[in-house]
């Protein structure tokens, strides 16, 4: 940060430009990923030009309910078996903790790093808080990162071998030549021997930054590959019973398909590798089947294995914090509430984004039928419901970044936000099912009024390079699915003052501009905010934290 003398001179050896590049690097990063993500929605726009929502939604209709039974199954071990990944770190680095925590704690952060993405920094951040009071200190909270990173990619490694043994054909997304696809084979072997090996090989710790870094034990490296193998097994089963039911696609294209995707949402740091993700899967499996089934069961997927596991992480912490509210508290739950409470404002931002994006996606898609009470009379209030919606959802993601600096003045701004997208849900045609969704999050939030304690303007501090690319993302994913929804709309001027209960092209474009408003001018607050910061730094030690 720059520094500047009492008459606003820059200190020596420091210029206002060389300080503004961390800051062109770090926001740089973030319009990287926004770049990426609309390069990816591009692909889908191609793949998916010849079906509408309507197809999708469809599509969705054939998934059988016993399909969806075994996802949501499968969606519960893979949830369990990441808790193992926490427990088998915590038995390599001989710091055993009580089981029950430990699972809290994983469960936590993977359904906080699974929808949000940035996994190594989001999961590193969730498990020094909540780790750190049972005597982690941060170097060993990091190589348990570091570890539980390495368990998984051993299992995208590993699976390659097992498929090419199993089913060769199912290679054939790859375009190898089978020479060519036994070499890579061979060589994945390789790494995963080699590594096994490694710890019975290498007896010293690696020195890395002053710290002893040693490889496991074998018996801890082959449970890693186990528990690897296993837990993309049933994230590639989940996705696998979410599709319609077909004999083209067998289960071992769905894991070809899954491993590549995740590569790839990894590699671009995409925010829940939200379309990039989407783009592989689609791109793979759709020589097999059609594009709209295979969208249906990506939506599908999304719900099961991300959403449904952050409004859960989001209700335990908002029950634990009613439960300490209560008058009659034991010494444990003290001890408890005390240690994870700097984590429920982390917990409570990732749910606020998630259900403003919620409330976003529902505006961008068409209603299929009213209900019969809804007549021409009732158009007023289903515009006004619409529009609501979007605007609630914009400002709920822009309001998360101040719910995770603890601002009281967002918490009461967001329980508002969340009643308001609720009624609006309820007006737009009895949607009941879609109101579930920012009505839990209000039952979550509503409890937690103690952590929001801090007093300050919700938009004077910039927002962190991350948050900024999550927001990006959010918008132009938005965006584009209301423009895909209505692509057979015929977009001119009238357009704009058609008004109709079915009209939801207007009243999505209306909305539309709506959102990219609050947005820029949310954008342009945050700038101003910035510069002044830049050129007036505060003084040293009193920078917010």
């Amino acid at each position: 940060m720059v520094q500047t003398a009492p008459h606003g001179d820059v200190r020596e050896g420091q210029t206002p430009s060389s300080s503004a590049w961390p800051l062109v690097l770090r926001y740089g990063t973030g319009l990287l990923i926004v770049a990426l993500l609309v390069g990816a929605l591009f692909i889908l726009d191609r793949w998916l030009d010849q079906y509408s929502i309507g197809d999708i939604r469809q599509a969705i209709r054939r998934i059988e309910p016993g399909q969806l039974a075994t996802a949501i199954g499968a969606a519960v071990v893979s949830y369990w078996l990441l808790t193992l990944y926490d427990t088998l770190a915590l038995h390599h680095l001989r710091r055993p903790l009580p089981y029950r925590w430990v699972a809290f704690t994983a469960f936590t952060s993977y359904a906080f790093s699974h929808s949000l993405g940035f996994a190594s920094v989001i999961g590193a951040t969730m498990r020094y808080r909540l780790y750190a009071p049972l005597g982690l200190h941060a170097v060993e909270v990091a190589q348990v990162t570091l570890f539980v990173v390495t368990t998984f990619m051993l299992g995208l490694v590993v699976v390659l071998p097992i498929v090419m043994l199993l089913d060769p054909t199912a290679l054939k997304a790859l375009h190898l030549p089978p020479d060519s696809a036994m070499l890579l084979g061979a060589a994945a072997l390789a790494v995963i021997l080699a590594y096994a090996l490694a710890g019975a090989w290498i007896r010293r710790p690696l020195r890395v930054f002053g710290h002893d870094i040693a490889f496991p034990r074998p018996k801890i490296a082959l449970a890693q590959l186990a528990l690897g193998l296993c837990d993309l097994s049933l994230a590639a089963a989940v996705l696998y019973h979410c599709l319609p039911a077909s004999d083209a696609v067998t289960y071992m294209d769905v894991v070809v398909a899954f491993g590549l995707a995740l590569v790839a949402g990894i590699i671009s740091h995409v925010p829940g590798g939200l379309g990039v993700f989407d783009a592989i899967v689609l791109v793979t499996l759709t020589p097999e089947m059609a594009g709209n089934d295979v969208m249906a069961g990506l939506l599908v997927f999304r719900v099961i294995y991300y959403l449904a596991p952050l409004l859960i992480a989001g209700l335990m912490f908002g029950a634990l914090e009613a439960f300490q509210a209560r008058h009659r508290i034991t010494v444990l739950s003290r001890g408890v509430s005390a240690a994870i409470g700097p984590v429920v404002p982390y917990v409570l931002a990732a749910c606020t984004f998630i259900t403003g994006l919620f409330l976003l996606f529902s505006r961008a898609t068409p209603e299929e039928t009213l209900p019969s009470p809804f007549d021409a009379a009732s158009l007023p209030l289903v515009e006004m419901s619409h529009f609501t919606g979007s605007v609630v959802g914009v400002l709920l993601i822009l309001l998360s970044h101040a719910i995770q600096r603890r601002l009281h003045a967002a918490w009461v701004l967001s329980l508002g936000l969340l009643a308001l997208g609720v009624l609006s849900s309820l007006l737009k045609g009895g949607d009941w099912p879609e109101a579930i969704v920012p009505a839990l999050i209000f039952l979550a939030l509503l409890p937690a009024r103690g952590e929001f304690h801090r007093r300050g303007a919700l938009l004077a501090q910039a927002p962190t390079p991350s948050w900024f690319a999550a927001v990006g993302v959010a918008l132009a994913s938005a965006l584009w699915l209301g423009l895909f929804s209505y692509k057979h709309v015929q977009f001119s001027d009238e357009l704009w003052w058609h008004f109709a209960l079915h009209g939801d092209a207007s009243r999505f474009l209306r909305a539309s501009v709506a959102v990219g408003v609050i947005a820029l001018g949310a954008a342009v607050v945050h700038l101003v905010a910035l510069t002044a910061r830049l050129r007036h730094p505060p003084p040293p030690g009193r920078e917010e934290p």
